[in-house]
């Protein structure tokens, strides 16, 4: 009686046939680098999660997003420090300077020198990228006086300006902080 099948063969025989293709264990020198970029449906191009290389440009992309939102969540928001520093040294800059003249005690006319503040804060090495000093006109006894804050903290300056006309539409500004609102 004969056996059928692949045990038929006589024991003494060492010779086996050679697996399949789809059994054969391949090996990186086997075969082709996998492809930085794939196109997906719709034609969009992307990077090939099965690439090492693809892998690596996508946690570099992830990890510079990251890096670019701390940047902006930490230049959006004042520190007191800073505010106090950015005040002091825009008063400093400020101080004896020639600006177009404008009399800070007439309330109704809207000019004033706000703007001329938040310019001189940019100016300094304090100042955030992305949030502007708040500096309004001070509603207490003084109306030349200019209260400064900032998004992020509790801190408030005041900054007193002293006008002294010198004709022909220009005036030299003095300059005095005070912590505290006016």
């Amino acid at each position: 009686m004969a056996i059928c099948g692949p045990r038929s063969r006589s024991r003494g025989t060492k010779s086996r046939a050679p697996p399949a293709p789809y059994d054969r264990v391949m090996t990186t020198s086997d075969r082709e680098p996998e492809p930085v970029f794939r196109v997906g449906y719709g034609r969009r191009v992307g990077y090939s999660p099965k690439s090492p290389l693809g892998i690596g440009l996508t946690l570099l992309g992830l990890a510079a997003i990251g890096v670019g939102m701390y940047v902006v969540n930490d230049q959006s928001n004042w520190s007191s420090g800073e505010l106090r520093d950015a005040t002091h040294q825009a008063a400093h800059d400020l101080d004896g300077s020639t600006q177009p003249n404008f009399d800070p005690s007439d309330r109704y006319s809207g000019l004033d020198y706000r703007q001329t503040i938040v310019d001189a804060m940019k100016n300094t090495g304090a100042a955030q990228w992305f949030a502007d000093p708040l500096v309004r006109r001070g509603e207490g006894k003084d109306p030349s006086a200019y209260e400064i804050t900032g998004p992020g903290t509790d801190a408030a300056f005041c900054m007193h300006l002293t006008v002294t006309p010198l004709g022909n539409g220009q005036a030299v500004l003095k300059t005095h902080v005070t912590d505290g609102t006016c």
